[in-house]
């Protein structure tokens, strides 16, 4: 019995510290967030084999679907073993299924999240002082010489801001989660004065950090955010959404020409001719191949001929937009079961708000901050393809998992007590 017991502690200290090492990860390079997620995987591995039982998710079923159309596409694809090959990649899915599974306490959920916004605070300082001085620590350390683009910014020499990651579209769809986790806890009815401080300045600096990254996708899906934040909220609500969106428009209004340029270029038609062609070549392939799609990973394989009708299209990396990309990939079936997946998941992330009272905080912010930030995310997507990027779409299925975590505690709850639409035992450690 002791052995036991000790067998416990030491599997509950191994798991509590490998979450920590993931969230932290979160907001590096590819390289650490890759490992930090092999091991908790493993130790999920030993958790099902020691229970002999493999866990269930809210998620099984609609995952199976997305994963099935995406293996049917790939065996009726022009190539099917490069397309079974490359589906390898998913296996990011797996920042899901251990967060969702490893999380055990609502108090958990929480801290992990703060750790991750601190240390997203951290990387955003990094980010102001790598605009202004272009450092780049992690290229320098491996003997790698810098690549971060250089810009003219206000008549000041200036850099565009990237972090730890290869670029600064990667960082500020990556940079879009934790943003907006802090900003749905701004608007909190029980923030307290200390908390609500040390939260507005690390507000201040992610969106500095965000802005200096000159990524016009993801300014425009944090504004339409932070709106519905507070059309949501009302009245308090209401206050904070204007004074934040007053905040960025005064910055904007103040900043340097290179920002006023980006800013302009957001709906100018002709500014964007490229990203308009790029789309054109996507449907092109669409039309050739529009129930199966060409396979997933195959894109690179046919893609040239369809883009050389289309000469301003200055990248042919990927569709730039998600939807787009995995029409073209898994045609339409994957298509649907890819819409299907994600109505499931913000209709009841936003039914787990909803069902959580307001006393219930900081997991009621949690549930809906995890909600419109997955929103946020496919807002950022409509211009880019950031389920394809890795450093993202990692931290996609990590706030998935915690999101469906705070729904199972959320239905467990309403089960034991039809009456009361909260978390009364579970959430009351959040408070303190």
């Amino acid at each position: 019995m002791k052995s036991g017991r000790t067998e416990a502690l030491w599997e509950k200290k191994l798991r509590t510290d490998l979450l920590i090492a993931f969230v932290v990860s979160l907001p590096l390079s590819v390289a650490l967030q890759q490992t930090a997620l092999g091991l908790l995987l493993a130790l999920l591995a030993y958790r099902s084999w020691r229970n002999t039982q493999i866990p269930s998710s809210p998620l099984d079923w609609p995952l199976l679907a997305f994963f099935v159309t995406l293996l049917l596409s790939s065996l009726l694809s022009p190539s099917p073993l490069s397309s079974l090959f490359a589906l390898r990649k998913l296996w990011l899915i797996g920042a899901f299924f251990t967060v969702y599974h490893l999380i055990q306490e609502p108090y958990e959920a929480w801290q992990l999240v703060r750790v991750m916004l601190i240390i997203t605070a951290g990387v955003a300082v990094y980010g102001i002082i790598q605009h202004f001085t272009g450092v780049d620590v992690d290229k320098q350390l491996l003997g790698q010489a810098s690549d971060v683009i250089p810009l003219w910014l206000g008549g000041q020499g200036g850099f565009r801001t990237e972090g730890f990651f290869p670029t600064g579209i990667t960082y500020a769809h990556n940079l879009c989660f934790p943003l907006i986790l802090l900003t749905t806890r701004l608007f909190a009815p029980d923030l307290r004065w200390r908390e609500g401080l040390l939260l507005s300045g690390g507000w201040g600096l992610m969106v500095f950090a965000l802005l200096f990254s000159l990524t016009r996708g993801v300014w425009l899906a944090y504004l339409v955010v932070l709106g519905m934040l507070g059309l949501v909220k009302g009245g308090k609500g209401l206050v904070i959404a204007g004074g934040c969106t007053v905040f960025l428009a005064l910055f904007l209004l103040n900043a340097g020409s290179w920002i006023h340029a980006r800013t302009s270029q957001v709906f100018n038609v002709e500014v964007n001719q490229n990203r308009h062609q790029i789309w054109q070549a996507n449907f092109d392939m669409i039309k050739e191949r529009p129930w199966f799609g060409w396979g997933y990973g195959n894109y690179k394989k046919f893609r040239e001929p369809y883009y050389a009708h289309y000469p301003a299209a200055d990248t042919h990396a990927h569709a730039h937009n998600n939807f787009l990309q995995i029409w073209v990939d898994g045609g339409i079936i994957a298509l649907l079961a890819f819409l299907f997946l994600l109505a499931k998941i913000l209709s009841m992330g936003w039914q787990t708000y909803r069902s959580l009272a307001s006393e219930q905080e900081p997991l009621r912010s949690l549930a809906l901050g995890s909600a419109v930030s997955i929103l946020g995310f496919l807002i950022g997507g409509l211009t880019q393809y950031n389920f394809g990027d890795a450093e993202v779409v990692i931290v996609f299925w990590t706030v998935t998992g915690i999101l469906m975590r705070v729904y199972t505690w959320a239905r467990e709850e309403q089960n034991r007590s039809p009456r009361f639409s909260g978390l009364s035992t579970k959430s009351q450690t959040l408070v303190s």
